[in-house]
């Protein structure tokens, strides 16, 4: 499985792209489980949710091979939260 390292990078560049589309524009409010949020918002959350914790996963168990990919796929995951957080203007630092 050497593409899913490449498809774990790929997806990560997504959503940091998404991230910041959704930061500059404006698109349409939907009520999602009591929830009030942009329709772009929602698959973005699911990514920043998902991907670090399988790029965490392959670091753990591929401990042989060299994580390039992954690491740097972590890192954009890490900004990606950075900059949601400070989108939402939540205060976690």
């Amino acid at each position: 499985m050497t593409t899913k390292n490449k498809i774990y990078l790929v997806l990560s560049v997504l959503v940091l792209l998404m991230t910041f589309v959704a930061i500059f524009q404006n698109f349409e409010t939907i009520h999602f489980i009591s929830f009030e949020t942009e329709i772009i918002w929602i698959p973005i959350w699911i990514g920043v949710v998902i991907l670090p914790l399988l790029n965490l996963y392959e670091i753990a168990t591929n401990t042989d091979d060299y994580n390039k990919y992954y690491w740097i796929s972590l890192v954009l995951n890490i900004v990606t939260i950075v900059f949601m957080l400070r989108y939402f203007k939540m205060e976690l630092f």
